[in-house]
């Protein structure tokens, strides 16, 4: 499951009892050292027994089912449990008394922190993911080596070996039909490639393919693609890796490169598409006020957020309705308002509530103007 399918299935859940999100950093330079963790751990649950402690708007009950939860933490970071390996950051989040306890592996770095709230915290868990699932075909004339994964993190899923015949060194009309021969032979291998990408894109669904190997062969590999997924092709070929010697590492430090600029072309097209629709029945609204009447109203396809954008606000218990006042009723239903700290998060889950994208913009100042927030509408 994608760290954003996680984040979706998680607000989807709408608990209603209070529940501890904690997310450990795992720093290779600060934290890839059991003491360094131990010390991280041992803070983080320091704080989240303080905040349960001082929390008056906490029942009796919630308090006892929040500090059984602590201790639950406390158990499992300092187990063997834990997947530490692999990860930049963990995003663990425990309620008892909802019988939720789901761990999240993280690529991306997430600053170590604790929160208690009657909602899951999951905007740490979407600022840097580079979420898409990915396929990278290598391929020569004779090899193929087919790799999947989404955040960076790849396992390789084929490896085609194809007898194509090697070089004859006859001269004459021997030689010419030979080599049409070979020609064929390669033809026919990454035929072959092409018909397995597409029957893995039919089984498991892929949004980026990346080809790579020696420049022709990967473009006469690209002219055999089916149209469904010449579209999901991007334009950057994986350079700098052998086909046949090239280890995992190797192939994942060629694609991380792909990835930067995948990100990149991604922001840039949706601050695009905003700057086009902002105005009067455009398909784009910036600013705290117009974001959140499109949220309410569910129209929104993309939600922009700068990285340093929060404030506080209010939603509605009853409708979910989020406002820019604290205070008061719902307008929509007349229900008292519940305060809310982290109006950031708040809009996430409402975005991810309406299977919107979600997209920290962290190259570009385009969203300054719009104080921080923006959104690209489905109508």
């Amino acid at each position: 499951m994608s760290v954003v399918d996680a984040a979706r299935r998680l607000v989807e859940q709408r608990p209603g009892a209070p529940i501890i999100s904690l997310y450990l950093d795992l720093d290779p330079e600060r934290f890839a050292t059991a003491p360094a963790r131990a010390t991280q751990i041992r803070s983080l649950l320091d704080d989240a027994r303080r905040e349960i402690d001082g929390d008056e708007k906490l029942s009796h009950e919630e308090r006892v089912a929040l500090r059984s939860d602590v201790e639950r933490l406390d158990s499992y970071l300092r187990s063997r449990e834990p997947p530490f390996q692999g990860a930049r950051a963990l995003a663990i989040f425990c309620s008892g008394a909802e019988e939720l306890f789901e761990v999240v592996q993280l690529q991306h770095p997430a600053e170590g922190q604790v929160l208690i709230e009657r909602t899951p915290f999951v905007e740490p868990m979407l600022r840097g993911a580079r979420d898409r699932r990915w396929c990278v075909a290598l391929v020569n004339r004779r090899d193929a080596r087919v790799f999947r994964g989404a955040g960076g993190r790849l396992v390789e899923v084929a490896d085609i070996e194809d007898d194509t015949h090697g070089q004859h060194d006859q001269g004459g009309w021997s030689q010419a039909r030979y080599e049409r021969s070979v020609e064929k032979d390669v033809d026919d291998h990454l035929r072959e490639v092409a018909h397995r990408l597409d029957r893995m894109s039919r089984r498991e669904q892929f949004e980026a393919l990346a080809l790579g190997g020696p420049a022709e062969v990967a473009s006469r590999l690209e002219s055999l693609l089916h149209d469904e997924l010449r579209v999901r092709l991007v334009p950057e070929r994986v350079s700098d890796v052998d086909v046949a010697s090239a280890t995992l590492d190797d192939v994942q430090a060629a694609v991380a490169r792909l990835l930067e600029e995948d990100d990149r072309r991604r922001e840039r097209e949706a601050l695009d598409r905003l700057a086009a629709g902002v105005g009067a029945g455009g398909r784009g609204v910036g600013g705290p006020v117009d974001v959140l009447g499109a949220l309410a109203e569910r129209r929104v396809e993309i939600l922009l957020l700068e990285e340093g954008f929060d404030r506080s606000g209010g939603r509605c218990p009853t409708c979910g309705l989020l406002t820019l006042e604290r205070e008061g009723s719902c307008p929509a239903d007349g229900t008292a308002l519940e305060e809310v700290e982290h109006l950031r998060e708040a809009t996430v889950e409402a975005a991810l509530a309406q299977d919107a994208e979600v997209l920290v913009v962290r190259r570009y100042p385009d969203l300054g103007p719009f104080q921080g927030i923006g959104a690209v509408l489905r109508f």
